[in-house]
């Protein structure tokens, strides 16, 4: 169990840093923008923090500033899930949202275990990758069977999208 708490952390990262190599060269727009996302505010946010001080604990201000990268996270997650021709981003943003439901826990029930808390919050981000890598399949067989698709939902007429 203590293998498994020393290196999960490095060993999401590398995983999201391999798919997001695969998906950079074989993967759709959407696909590139939410590993982006993931990248930039799931793995670079953390290396930095450990660059700053390791010893940093997660509360005080580096609560505060993973809340804003993770409000961030949420609404970027939750755009290109409105716009993308794929179900599997909505699912991306839902768990971000889960997360986001973590730091309203904590401030509600402060009677709440610590570790609930924080398997509230850094949880949603395994199943994040896990849902990415099950797309990013999907995505390949489709193209693999129909050829290429579109990437993103057309805009209806009525919000300014196509004119006859």
């Amino acid at each position: 169990m203590h293998f498994y708490n020393d290196y999960r952390v490095p060993a999401q990262h590398l995983i999201a840093l391999l798919l997001a190599g695969a998906i950079w060269r074989r993967g759709g727009d959407p696909e590139r923008w939410l590993i982006a996302t993931f990248l930039g505010t799931m793995v670079v946010p953390v290396w930095i923090q450990w660059l700053l001080d390791p010893a940093l604990s997660i509360s005080g201000p580096v609560m505060q500033l993973r809340l804003v990268v993770d409000v961030v996270a949420a609404i970027v997650f939750t755009a290109i899930a409105l716009r993308a021709n794929r179900n599997y981003p909505l699912w991306i943003a839902g768990f971000q949202l889960v997360a986001l439901g973590g730091y309203l826990v904590n401030l509600i029930a402060v009677e709440v275990s610590p570790l609930a808390v924080v398997i509230l919050m850094v949880g949603p981000s395994y199943c994040q990758l896990l849902v990415l890598l099950g797309g990013f399949v999907r995505h390949l067989r489709r193209e693999r069977r129909y050829g290429a698709y579109r990437a993103w939902r057309i805009v209806p007429p009525a919000i300014g999208g196509l004119t006859v």
